[in-house]
């Protein structure tokens, strides 16, 4: 009851602030979502809360501010600088040069930003969250996320670099925006954003046509459980511990490494400018270089070296890993195999084998490790989960059709990783001369878009690419008219049902 009062007198408060008032982002889409059926598109990997990671003045922009848009996405200059020279996490991944600067406007022109190459600005305001799920999104994950050694190297920060501190934080974050949304949809319960703790909820949320939400955890040492010169910072009891006190937070799906090697299990090694950023952050958090060498399967790796030939890291689970992992399925708790590397994940196949136990996910398979078919016929063998990531139309009805080489089954998640540090498609080569014509309608039910306008900006997916997350309807729509497009996301729409489906089995 606290929270809503306070919360009330909140919003009661925007009369009273300058700008409060101001328009709010469109949705530009006319028309009832379907309910009534588990159909709808994942999205198993998006980071809505990743304006606090990293010290919480990396990403700028917020997915929801109590005095509004304006508070919401126009002060990129406060995070950012003037001329964008602070932002150097977003500066080095953009140009591997951590030096430069980039326009800053946001609200109202947005001359600056969102843009769908960008890394370090928000994509997922609650407004363009919510045209997506009026396209057909009915279930994400909302990745909480933290790497404490990318925090500790931000020479700005607005929190601790603690790792379970931020994902606490951006829990609560997500909680406020679920009682925002409600607060704009006649009270509480009424909001089309449902965080859900089970895969009852999820199913019963989905079936009356509004967003299941689901709580994620990736960071680099989860339970705290980091390491130096070999030595691990936790024991199985500190394990035992952080699994409660994420389950208790509402947390149902955690990954077992990320960036860097933990106490529990080596990371996969990434390529180019951001793999060498990793590469810094694992000798700064850990005191030791990856450790390299054969991949477990053909093709899988990278190239540390020029000329050297694609290598993955040895390193696989610990013992504390592996105790880690029986713990997680103890609780019933969905496992992301994604970012751990090669040799870790086929040991967690391994186990999840042994068990029987179909929790199991590759949120966005491809990024942090590639698989190998044969992984993933284990994976869909388990009743386990995988996804396809967001590319541009016509490579993305290839992703996805795909998967048919793995069975019936296999129904793959549309994995954006907004918010993760990862680019957005940008415009069609053939943007120009076979454009996508406004207006059009959504792939299921009959909702219309037009173009999206949020302030002066109007987006538009031949010009402007995927900026944000609200142009995902029209990205499945641009793929919907491709050569096996229907075919395509006829697949992605039933993926909503299918990560349902493996979390029931996972007894979750």
């Amino acid at each position: 009851m606290r929270g809503w009062i306070s919360l009330a007198v909140a919003l009661a408060a925007l009369a009273f602030v300058p700008g409060a008032n101001a328009r709010d982002a469109g949705l530009n889409a006319r028309g009832k979502p379907f309910r009534g059926s588990l159909l709808g598109f994942a999205d198993p990997h998006v980071h809505i809360t990743a304006d606090q990671r990293a010290g919480g003045l990396v990403i700028s922009g917020k997915p929801f501010d109590p005095h509004g848009v304006a508070a919401a996405l126009g002060h990129d200059a406060d995070v950012h600088g003037s001329d964008g020279s602070l932002d150097i996490t977003g500066n080095l991944l953009r140009a591997g040069n951590p030096a430069g600067t980039h326009d800053t406007h946001g609200w109202p022109t947005f001359s600056g930003w969102p843009t769908f190459d960008t890394y370090t600005h928000q994509q997922v305001y609650y407004r363009w969250l919510q045209r997506a799920w009026m396209g057909g999104l009915r279930l994400v994950v909302a990745q909480t996320v933290e790497d404490e050694p990318l925090c500790k190297i931000e020479p700005r920060r607005a929190h601790s670099c603690d790792e379970t501190a931020t994902v606490d934080l951006e829990i609560r974050e997500l909680r406020a925006l679920q009682r925002y949304v409600d607060a704009k949809s006649g009270g509480r319960g009424h909001g089309w954003f449902r965080l859900v703790y089970n895969s009852r909820q999820a199913e019963r949320v989905i079936k009356r046509g509004r967003l299941a939400v689901i709580i994620g955890v990736e960071s680099s040492d989860p339970f705290g459980c980091s390491e130096f010169l070999g030595q691990p910072n936790c024991d199985r009891a500190a394990i035992d511990r952080g699994i409660a006190h994420f389950k208790s937070e509402g947390v149902r799906t955690i990954f077992i490494a990320h960036w860097v090697d933990n106490a529990l299990a080596g990371a996969a090694l990434e390529g180019g400018d951001k793999g060498s950023f990793i590469g810094t952050m694992q000798m700064s958090q850990t005191g030791l270089p990856f450790q390299t060498g054969p991949c477990p399967h053909p093709g899988q790796g990278e190239e540390v070296t020029p000329g050297g030939g694609k290598v993955c890291n040895t390193r696989g689970l610990t013992d504390l890993g592996s105790y880690a992992v029986g713990r997680l399925m103890d609780q019933h708790m969905l496992i992301e195999v994604d970012h751990m590397s090669e040799l870790a994940r086929d040991q967690v196949l391994s186990i999840a084998e042994q068990r029987h136990y179909a929790g199991v996910i590759s949120s966005h398979t491809g990024t942090g490790g590639s698989w190998d078919p044969s992984e993933l016929r284990r994976l869909y063998a388990l009743g386990g989960f995988a996804s396809a990531t967001v590319d541009g139309a016509a490579a993305l009805v290839k992703k996805v059709l795909a998967f048919r080489a793995y069975g019936a089954a296999a129904k793959p998640g549309l994995a954006t990783d907004v918010g993760g540090f990862a680019a957005m498609p940008g415009p069609a080569a053939d943007a120009k001369t076979r454009p996508l014509h406004y207006p059009f309608r959504a792939f299921r039910g009959k909702v219309k878009f037009t173009r999206e306008r949020t302030g002066s900006r109007t987006f538009d997916l031949n010009k402007d690419g995927v900026a944000h997350y609200g142009l995902i309807p029209d990205l499945l729509a641009d793929a919907q008219r491709r050569a096996g497009g229907r075919r395509a996301l006829d697949m992605l729409f039933h993926s909503a049902g299918a990560y349902v489906h493996t979390w029931r089995r996972a007894g979750g």
